[in-house]
């Protein structure tokens, strides 16, 4: 099980309580005492103990880090330009990876075909994963840093939309699941705290103050959209 995505130990915790201990043991507290008392040392006994969480995680994170971040080394280091847009994924590379905020883009452009497709992609997993070339996901993003290769629309992204075609799917990532509903524009839920944002840019719906949206403008990708949600942290 991978502890990478909580944000305290009692996050972890929690995720061990079930519908059932929700509804005879209404108090949080209770809840989690028995887990950790009770459970943790007969039934659940691979409940990790708090120095273990910690030590796990530590070491998930570095795994999950780039070998240039080891070395202070981003891949928006490579960034050799004035493009607005790929100095906004620089910015928020760090953060990203240290899980301060988590990030999607929308971006909207012209297929080879000539034909507009857009998405909406998880920044974070993007860059992540183009740490390995075997994945499906495989971004080069020292290439896309340099101006020698271009981000583009993917049906791996959380929603992909084929104008020309009137066909969009969608699908999970390690940070988000989609809520669609048609009702209403597409919807996220935040994999770590669980909080529901839609992005959509000029929405004002109850979902829209868990995100806040920025528009930048490049010659290479016209106008780009960042949903930006600042992870909550509980004390």
């Amino acid at each position: 099980m991978s502890v990478s995505h909580f944000q305290h130990y009692q996050d972890y915790v929690d995720s061990f309580i079930t519908i059932q201990d929700t509804r005879y043991l209404a108090n949080k507290e209770t809840q989690r005492n028995l887990i950790q008392n009770a459970c943790g040392k007969n039934c659940l006994g691979n409940l990790l103990t708090r120095e273990q969480f910690h030590n796990r995680k530590e070491k998930e994170l570095l795994l999950l880090k780039p070998r240039g971040l080891r070395g202070l080394q981003l891949f928006g280091d490579y960034l050799n330009n004035n493009d607005e847009v790929l100095q906004q994924f620089a910015i928020r590379e760090k953060k990203l990876l240290e899980k301060q905020i988590s990030t999607v883009v929308y971006l909207m452009m012209r297929s080879k075909k000539g034909l507009e497709i857009s998405s909406f992609l998880d920044l974070e997993q993007s860059l992540r994963e183009s740490r390995c070339e075997n994945s499906p996901s495989y971004v080069d993003w020292r290439g896309i840093f340099e101006g020698r290769l271009k981000l583009r629309p993917s049906k791996l992204h959380l929603s992909y939309f084929d104008w020309h075609q009137n066909r969009v799917s969608f699908n999970n990532s390690d940070n988000f699941r989609v809520m669609n509903q048609r009702v209403h524009s597409l919807l996220l839920q935040h994999m770590g705290d669980h909080k529901i944002f839609c992005v959509n840019a000029s929405c004002d719906c109850e979902h829209s103050k868990n995100v806040g949206s920025k528009t930048y403008f490049s010659p290479i990708y016209g106008y780009v959209i960042f949903f930006d949600h600042i992870i909550r942290r509980i004390n």
